[in-house]
Parts: structure tokens; C-alpha cells; sequence
């Protein structure tokens, strides 16, 4: 079964859009990144070890939950400093737990650095963002179960407050492979 390793796949995917994100948006000062060479495509990543740890521990937390088909979506939400939401990058999720072929990277590879330069691109789509801002990763579940593999995740069940009116909606990238499909869009608040 190709999920394992598809999710093993998707985690450092997402791991190195975290970092390109936070880049890009300026949530830190342009300093705290370096310029990596990930699947043949320059990202900017967070030099700090501590947040280096912080992301990885905290999208591979998620890897037993997206093996087992449960997560749908994860999100980078930017919130102002009054901790009101003002900007989600959503990356929507298909596992195919079913599948049973071979898993190869380089069927995926070109799909995936795509996002990459799409999310490079973005920033000239979106609003300013206020100063002072934070940011969480959330994920969004199917369905809650709890497994022995899964019972020790430090991740919460919560209550994501909705937009207060219908959100801009800007699609970035999204890719379909036989067992894995991904969609980028970002939401923010109409103005």
C-alpha cells in the first residue's frame, strides 16, 4: 500500500511550504531564511533550529492521521495581533488508501515544485497583511478517531471560528496522481 510512504511524501511537501509561506508573507523578518534547494526548486527556510523543530514536529504529528485517510485539510492561519483570523492558506487533501500500485517520486516531483513556484507567485495576489501578526497550522478532520498510534498526537479538537462574511477565495495550485490529491487555495476576508 502506497500510503505510508505518500504521506511521508506530503508531510515533507508540506513541511517546505510552511517555511516558503511564512517567507513569503513576511511573518518574520526576511533574516531569519536561507535559500534551500528542495525538489530542485530554491524555497527560503526558517534558519532558527527552534522553529525549524517547531514545523517539522508539528506537520509530522499529522502523519499517522493523513495515513489513516482522516485528514481532509490543513491550513496556515494568519491571525492580527487582536487574534482574529485575517488570512488561511488551505491545502485540501485526497488520500487514496485503496491504492495499490507502485509509489514513485518522480511521478509526483514536478506536480509538487509546482506548487512551489505557484506560492512564490502568490504573493503579488493577496492583501497586505496588518503588522504584528501570528499564525497556527490547524487541521481539519473527517472524522475523529483515536488509536493507539494516534492517542498521543498534540493536536486538539477546536472550534475555527467561520468568516464573518463569505471569504476571497484564490485558488494557488492544485495537482491529481493516482493516489494523492492536493489543492491550494488561500481565504481572506473581503474587504
Amino acid at each position: 500500500m502506497a500510503t505510508d510512504p505518500a504521506a511521508t511524501l506530503l508531510c515533507e511537501f508540506l513541511e517546505a511550504a510552511v517555511h516558503l509561506l511564512l517567507s513569503i508573507r513576511g511573518l518574520y523578518s526576511p533574516e531569519v531564511f536561507e535559500r534551500r534547494r528542495y525538489m530542485n526548486c530554491l524555497i527560503h527556510w526558517a534558519r532558527h533550529p527552534g522553529l525549524q523543530q517547531y514545523i517539522h514536529d508539528v506537520v509530522y504529528s499529522l502523519h499517522t492521521w493523513i495515513t489513516q485517510g482522516v485528514v481532509d485539510k490543513i491550513a496556515l492561519v494568519v491571525h492580527n495581533k487582536e487574534n482574529v483570523a485575517v488570512e488561511k492558506f488551505i491545502f485540501k487533501l485526497q488520500v487514496d488508501l485503496s491504492f495499490e500500485g507502485e509509489f514513485r517520486l518522480n511521478d509526483l516531483e514536478p506536480d509538487l515544485r509546482a506548487f512551489f513556484m505557484k506560492i512564490g507567485a502568490s504573493r503579488h495576489l493577496l492583501l497586505p497583511l496588518p503588522p504584528d501578526c501570528s499564525w497556527e497550522l490547524v487541521a481539519y478532520s473527517k472524522q475523529m478517531q483515536t488509536t493507539e498510534s494516534s492517542g498521543d498526537l498534540a493536536w486538539i479538537p477546536t472550534e475555527i471560528g467561520a468568516w464573518a462574511h463569505p471569504p476571497l477565495i484564490t485558488p494557488i495550485k492544485s495537482m491529481k496522481s493516482q493516489f494523492l490529491n492536493v489543492q491550494l487555495y488561500v481565504e481572506q476576508p473581503k474587504v
